[in-house]
């Protein structure tokens, strides 16, 4: 790999990193969502991950060499029954659905996520650097 190819490399990842970030933030925001016990509830989003396939188009990465959010997948939505019988949307026993979000994992995986993204800057700052000095030199 030459100097140059770190560059889309590490984009590649840092836009991974931002979808999974994007779908870790809805899962965050829409964790105590309630409907009526006989509605489907949010789906929790999952993100899944691929190395870029092999391409024969010039300027672009070959296979193995960074990587793309292949799919989305989404969680169950079947929810959890909760005993809310304040909540407007209960029905005749008090019940609501809430949605199955653990937001332990997802405080972790934004964690994860963050670090990736980081990193993905970092390599990409020194990648630059290295392709600046390298036009200096005479």
């Amino acid at each position: 790999m030459s100097l140059f190819g770190a560059l889309p490399i590490t984009q590649s990842g840092m836009e991974v990193s931002q979808t999974w970030l994007d779908a870790l933030s809805g899962n965050i925001a829409n964790s105590n969502d309630t409907v009526a016990a006989n509605q489907p509830v949010y789906q929790e989003v999952y993100v899944n991950v691929a190395p870029l396939a092999p391409t024969q188009t010039p300027g672009e990465l070959p296979a193995g060499q960074g990587a793309t959010v292949s799919s989305l997948t989404f969680g169950s939505s079947a929810g959890t029954l909760a005993y809310e019988p304040t909540n407007p949307l209960a029905n005749g026993q008090g019940l609501v659905k809430v949605a199955n979000v653990n937001l332990s994992d997802q405080l972790v995986g934004s964690v994860m996520a963050q670090t990736d993204y980081a990193a993905n800057v970092a390599m990409n700052q020194r990648a630059e650097a290295a392709y600046k000095s390298a036009l200096t030199i005479a």
